[in-house]
């Protein structure tokens, strides 16, 4: 039994719940049913950062599949002149 209390007294120490002198002790049941809800919603927490970052990959591949669409099709257009260090050295010529 001095293992449970020792187990449970460990448990109020890292769950969320206002600590010190003019609050009372949570009860063993108390313990263990704020700390299920505090699993539940880290749970949650957890799920839907895990759909923000699907949304924001899919956002990101789709953002560099688009601008590789745009370089493969600049590249593939004819080349009209030359660039102004070129055409300057050929006038020395």
């Amino acid at each position: 039994m001095h293992d449970l209390n020792e187990a449970l007294d460990d448990l109020r120490a890292v769950i969320p719940y206002a600590h010190g002198g003019s609050v009372r002790k949570l009860s063993k049941i108390a313990t263990l049913l704020l700390a299920k809800n505090h699993i539940i919603m880290q749970a949650k927490a957890i799920e839907e950062l895990s759909v923000l970052v699907s949304q924001l990959k899919k956002k990101a591949s789709s953002e560099s599949s688009e601008s590789a669409e745009s370089v493969n099709t600049e590249s593939s257009l004819p080349k009209a002149s030359l660039s102004s260090e070129e055409s300057s050295n050929s006038d020395n010529y």
